[in-house]
């Protein structure tokens, strides 16, 4: 949603990280080669997995380059991966608060990006079948 608002340096790291995130079971499914798909459109750019650094040395860059609204972009986009699936397992959780720690975020703000984003798939799941009965 709010992707197109960052850096190409941020996009990098953000695709670097949602790679990570993607992969962060050991699968990267078709579910996640598609969100990955998704963001290179939405930025127009191109991703290539094989040049993806470790996760730690992507946050550390974020922190190094980025100002709070792109690691709030990074975060809230992040997090609308984690739960994406339907399934926010205990260790994505933990990802995204160690995320909201490393990036010096208020406490809380991962919190509120799963209640708004659960929000938001709700209020889109009551469109459809509004519209689509």
């Amino acid at each position: 949603m709010y992707l197109v608002c960052l850096n190409e340096d941020e996009k990098e790291l953000f695709l670097g990280m949602a790679y990570h995130l993607a992969t962060s079971d050991g699968e990267y499914g078709e579910e996640e080669k598609s969100a990955i798909a998704g963001y290179c459109q939405e930025m127009q750019c191109t991703f290539d997995a094989s040049g993806v650094k470790p996760f730690e040395e992507l946050v550390g860059r974020v922190n190094a380059i980025s100002e709070d609204k792109g690691k709030r972009i990074i975060t809230f986009e992040l997090v609308g991966l984690a739960i994406a699936d339907g399934i926010y397992g205990d260790d994505e959780q933990e990802l995204m608060l160690t995320l909201e720690k490393s990036f010096g975020l208020e406490e809380g703000f991962v919190e509120e990006c799963e209640n708004v984003l659960f929000e938001y798939i709700s209020f889109q799941q009551k469109l459809n079948e509004f519209i689509l009965g």
